[in-house]
């Protein structure tokens, strides 16, 4: 490539709006909040659960799995709803599964209507990962679109981490129907985007890609941009896009497969959904209570804290870091650290099974499991929900978002379903396992994911493209 190709098309100055501000915090409080918190609120409550229902270690397995069983479901349709009715509608309409649900697990009669509310937040969570992910990355500005898209996983660890602290043990025996006001919190975000969404602007991306609404794309650019000489620039980016990678609008699922660029951008798109949930990152935060008892560790509701805390932490701190270091340095740093910590946990829970009276284990455990959250919110945390937007065009954007959202729950409920079987059946040497898995998806970014930072999407195109014609066709 020349030197002109390394440069990206359009430098777009920093422009935070008001209306840009509101739109980004009503999307991640109604979607990437709710998803969290539904991730986070199982793993301090399953004692009473197993008390309130009697139910068996089984049943507990579709409890905490449900949500991923839903989340697959609603993840593999939600681009196709976004495509159809609007990002911003679409979220909208979410908000009463999300009701729904709530209402159930928090008046659940027996396990049944607690499993059925459990899968229906897990498919509204599934549609608020695919449509809250499309929507703040086509209404940020490309020189902060990695720091927006942060924001996503941002506002997901601090789900957790209010799933985790609001489920102390303290807390649920404080008294007797506090775990049913728990399971009810999440109709307050879900009325706060019903509310404020209505006054935030459509996609500009969906606007003119899908509905060919050039007026009102730029109408919704300048009221984000707050600028409509800026506004005017990007629908001229917008144009030269469609026009330099000959997109048109009928581009559909066959093509994902068929064009040798997209399908190669498919690819780097579902594996690296992969690394993110294969590495066993949501066995540790529905299972942590447990793994830290099974090393040791004496205070597990603090150990517990402690992780959603630092998850917070270090994915705000990656925020900058997204738009400086570059996607790419931070994926392969995360994986490689993930790597290294799980020897850490796995080791010491190999000690400690054998060894009951040896002392360092317990340390050990949770220093180890903290720098595997640190990695993994700094890189595998974020960067998956981030590339759909990066390498994908606007026309298959929502088809492909479909596809990789639909692989991540997949990949979600495939870990949730089998880490109690896995670990009655391998431990003390469970997390061997997950390290391997972790190893295999570092040597895949290395190999085929480019470096998307402050790049317009018809360069990472053009150079997605360049690599796939120089790989073999059974290599992807």
């Amino acid at each position: 490539m020349g030197a002109e190709d390394t440069q990206p098309l359009i430098e777009e100055p920093k422009v935070w709006t008001c209306s840009l501000v509101l739109a980004i915090s009503v999307a991640i409080v109604g979607g990437s909040f709710q998803f969290g918190f539904q991730t986070g609120c199982m793993a301090n409550t399953q004692d009473i659960l197993y008390t309130k229902f009697n139910i068996s270690h089984m049943t507990m397995s579709v409890i905490v799995s449900g949500m991923c069983i839903g989340g697959l479901f609603g993840g593999l349709l939600a681009g196709a709803i976004a495509d159809k009715i609007g990002r911003k509608r679409c979220m909208l309409v979410n908000n009463f599964p999300f009701l729904i649900g709530t209402a159930l697990m928090a008046v659940a009669w027996n396990e049944y209507s607690f499993i059925l509310g459990r899968i229906i937040n897990g498919f509204a969570c599934g549609i608020a990962t695919g449509v809250t992910t499309l929507y703040i990355s086509e209404i940020s500005p490309v020189a902060v679109r990695g720091g927006v898209g942060v924001s996503h996983q941002f506002m997901i660890t601090f789900g957790i981490l209010v799933g985790f602290v609001l489920s102390i043990s303290k807390l649920l025996t404080s008294f007797p129907h506090y775990y049913q006001v728990y399971f009810a919190l999440p109709a307050l975000p879900a009325l706060y985007q019903l509310l404020l969404l209505p006054l935030c602007p459509e996609s500009p991306n969906w606007l003119y890609y899908n509905k060919e609404r050039e007026d009102q794309a730029r109408e919704a650019l300048t009221k984000l941009r707050g600028s409509r000489s800026q506004a005017d620039k990007e629908i001229d980016a917008m144009i030269r896009e469609r026009t330099s990678v000959d997109s048109t609008n009928t581009a559909s699922f066959k093509d994902l497969f068929t064009d040798q660029t997209l399908r190669l951008s498919l690819v780097i798109g579902v594996a690296l959904q992969g690394a993110q949930q294969l590495s066993g990152v949501n066995a540790i935060l529905n299972y942590t209570p447990e793994i830290f008892k099974s090393a040791g560790v004496a205070n597990s509701d603090l150990a517990t804290g402690l992780v959603g805390g630092i998850n917070v932490l270090m994915t705000f701190i990656s925020v900058p870091l997204m738009d400086r270091l570059g996607r790419r340095t931070l994926m392969l740093g995360g994986l490689a650290f993930m790597a290294m910590s799980y020897v850490g946990v796995a080791v010491s829970e190999t000690v400690h099974s054998y060894h009951k009276d040896v002392t360092w284990t317990g340390p050990v455990s949770m220093v180890t499991l903290f720098t595997f959250i640190i990695s993994f919110a700094i890189g595998p945390g974020s960067i998956p929900w981030l590339i759909v937007g990066d390498i994908f065009t606007a026309e298959v954007r929502g088809k492909a978002s479909s596809i990789c959202v639909g692989a991540n729950w997949l990949f979600n409920l495939v870990v949730v379903l089998s880490y109690d079987k896995l670990n009655s059946a391998l431990a003390p040497n469970t997390f061997f396992l997950y390290m391997g898995v972790v190893v295999l998806f570092l040597v895949f970014t290395l190999l085929f994911v480019p470096e998307t930072r402050r790049k317009p999407v018809e360069q990472i195109h053009r150079e997605i493209s360049e690599q796939a014609a120089r790989c073999p066709p059974m290599v992807y």
